[in-house]
């Protein structure tokens, strides 16, 4: 179903296939990243016809399944307005803090960011959402260097990849503990990592202890 048409649902359409979407979300969570279509319709309470009326196929659930988690994540972290007055370091802090806190309570997070989805049309879906994220993260790079915070000789595009192919690295691998680390110690690993990429090359970042909860 594409976007003109999904404009055309009713109300009562619009919940069903929410509710298709909610069902798959369930059952990718307990199954570990895999989807099976009926077992989908059962846990939606509909018949199995619907799920390829709102989605076309198997392939179009998982991918709004996928980018139903993705607008979420937009929404809370590269969406969300930081506060006025802040410079480009302290809005950066802010939203890795937001960003942390996030993955480590959507549930799908760790799934995604291990990629432990094995649905083909998950990574592809994956992959399109991350070249956004890399589009969004190099023009932050260069509002940096334009602020004069950030080392102008680096390419703002190949440091967003550079950051946040590391990122989900760290992050798959902290939320996959048993014990996971804390969001502030977290915070702090990935917080240095990330500023030394990209910061001028005689700036070092001061250490500063981890926030207070």
């Amino acid at each position: 179903m594409n976007p003109a048409d999904q404009d055309n649902l009713t109300a009562r359409g619009a919940a069903t296939r929410q509710r298709l979407i909610d069902a798959a979300h369930q059952e990718l969570l307990e199954t570990g990243g895999r989807l099976e279509v009926a077992a989908v319709a059962r846990r939606a309470k509909v018949a199995v016809g619907l799920l390829y009326r709102y989605f076309g196929s198997k392939d179009g659930l998982v991918e709004a399944v996928v980018n139903a988690f993705y607008d979420r994540y937009d929404a809370q972290v590269f969406a969300a307005d930081m506060g006025p007055g802040l410079d480009w370091r302290q809005r950066e802090r802010l939203r890795l803090r937001r960003e942390i806190e996030f993955l480590y309570h959507d549930p799908l997070g760790r799934i995604v960011l291990a990629r432990r989805l094995h649905e083909p049309a998950a990574a592809q879906a994956d992959a399109v959402r991350l070249a956004t994220q890399i589009d969004l993260g190099a023009r932050n790079v260069a509002r940096g260097q334009r602020e004069g915070q950030l080392d102008p000789g680096i390419d703002p595009r190949l440091a967003a990849a550079a950051f946040l192919g590391a990122f989900r690295a760290v992050m798959g691998e902290a939320l996959n503990r048993e014990e996971k680390p804390s969001p502030d110690m977290l915070f702090e690993a990935v917080w240095r990592l990330g500023f030394r990429l990209i910061a001028h090359r005689d700036e070092t970042e001061p250490v500063e202890p981890p926030a207070v909860s």
